[in-house]
């Protein structure tokens, strides 16, 4: 099971950081600076906020990231759908703290009002 949480969310997120930082180094960037195309590109235009890596790593290693980029949902469905990821799709549960992170993100960037703003 250890083993499976690794290479199904901790990989892909170590995958992700390594390859962006590598990137910067290559182009002589400053890690400060705005983000890159190909980092735009990775995380499907997903806001560069806390909780980003945390949601693109735990949603988009068992799917697509765009679908969950595609929905607008209340923090309390966002829940829900935490809680059927771990129960129907042997996602890994979600610490306390990186499931706060998580959901502030989904709520900030992907929830009921996004939709209403003409963003999904």
């Amino acid at each position: 099971m250890a083993a499976r949480i690794l290479a199904r969310v901790v990989l892909p997120v170590v995958l992700a950081a390594a390859f962006l930082g590598l990137d910067a180094r290559a182009e002589g960037e400053p890690e400060t600076d705005p983000e890159s195309e190909q980092e735009q590109a990775l995380f499907r235009g997903m806001p560069d906020d806390d909780g980003r890596l945390e949601v693109f790593g735990f949603c988009g290693s068992c799917h697509s990231i765009d679908l969950v980029l595609q929905q607008g949902l209340s923090r309390p469905v966002w829940e829900q759908v935490l809680v059927e990821m771990v129960r129907d799709h042997e996602m890994a549960p979600l610490q306390s703290d990186i499931r706060v992170k998580v959901l502030d993100y989904l709520e900030e960037y992907y929830g009921p009002d996004r939709k209403a703003q003409g963003e999904g």
